[in-house]
């Protein structure tokens, strides 16, 4: 296989759980994915996040998952062949990134799986090259106000995420960009309901991710209302209408949670993330299946429904 000139490295690495999926590691999981997730390695990511391992060089690891390198080459056969519905490239911001993100998602387009890309903002020029080998792209809003990306994204201005997810739906249109939101970083329900509500009416879904720090995450209840509050503001709800709901008028939600659509991984279709935002063993905050009825119920009394 000849390597484009633009990828300085013959590896990527791969999710733990990606890897034993395609058989290039031994171990299992729980849950099983449903997309491969891969990484360009890098030294230290300039982005400098405060909840992100990768500002302090340690690409080995992303949402408290290992990602070991293995050589492109072992790993195109297994991708084609693989019944995983997707790819996702995840960048850190390291020099020549632009470069790398267009010629791997090219030489991954040769799997036949559609391509998703997560990385730090990319040009005008970059997106139009992009445009016909990637069917998605995610952008990490991450904190849901202004004060909270200046204090956690330090080497970025507050709203260059913002312009870059502008940019990405002018270009790839407005089915095809995703913004992500880590709930727990600092911000309340309204205020996260509010920057959801932003993303959503200029044409993104909207996937939250749950801050995880060493000791525990966002309180469970909390996250589930973010949950609700972003499935319904993609059904057309006002932030004002549901934050009513949410906090004045709970009872209102028993039939939209026995839906349970919006208690699974959001985001690109064929995606589940099994462990990006749940320790093995605990109660996932995203689902990466169907859930069971037990598990319905568990929300519901998380919710003080029951």
């Amino acid at each position: 296989m000849d390597l484009p000139k633009e990828v300085e490295t013959t590896n990527l690495r791969l999710s733990a759980g990606t890897a034993m999926y395609l058989n290039l590691m031994n171990g299992g999981a729980l849950e099983v994915p449903t997309t491969a997730y891969l990484m360009i390695p890098g030294d230290v990511c300039r982005g400098r996040c405060t909840f992100c391992p990768q500002a302090r060089g340690d690409s080995r690891w992303l949402s408290r998952v290992s990602w070991p390198e293995f050589d492109i080459e072992d790993m195109i056969g297994p991708l084609t062949e693989s019944d995983l519905q997707r790819i996702c490239l995840q960048c850190p911001d390291v020099p020549g990134y632009e470069e790398s993100i267009v010629a791997t998602a090219t030489l991954l387009s040769e799997t036949g799986k559609p391509i998703s890309i997560s990385a730090p903002p990319l040009s005008e020029e970059t997106l139009v090259k992009l445009d016909g080998i990637i069917d998605r792209i995610g952008i990490g809003i991450d904190g849901a106000t202004d004060d909270i990306r200046a204090s956690v994204k330090r080497n970025y201005d507050p709203q260059v995420f913002w312009d870059y997810l502008g940019r990405a739906i002018s270009h790839l249109g407005p089915n095809r960009v995703t913004a992500h939101f880590i709930v727990g970083l600092g911000e309340n329900l309204p205020q996260l309901t509010l920057g959801a509500y932003r993303a959503v009416n200029a044409g993104a879904d909207v996937s939250l991710f749950s801050y995880m720090s060493k000791e525990n995450g966002p309180d469970i209840r909390y996250y589930r209302q973010a949950q609700i509050a972003s499935h319904l503001l993609k059904k057309g709800r006002s932030p004002s209408d549901i934050l009513e709901m949410l906090l004045d008028h709970p009872e209102e939600l028993v039939d939209i949670i026995a839906e349970g659509e919006m208690f699974r991984t959001q985001g690109c279709p064929g995606c589940n993330r099994p462990y990006y935002t749940t320790r093995p063993g605990q109660e996932h905050r995203n689902y990466p299946r169907a859930l069971k009825k037990v598990e319905l119920d568990k929300i519901k009394e998380d919710l003080s429904l029951v």
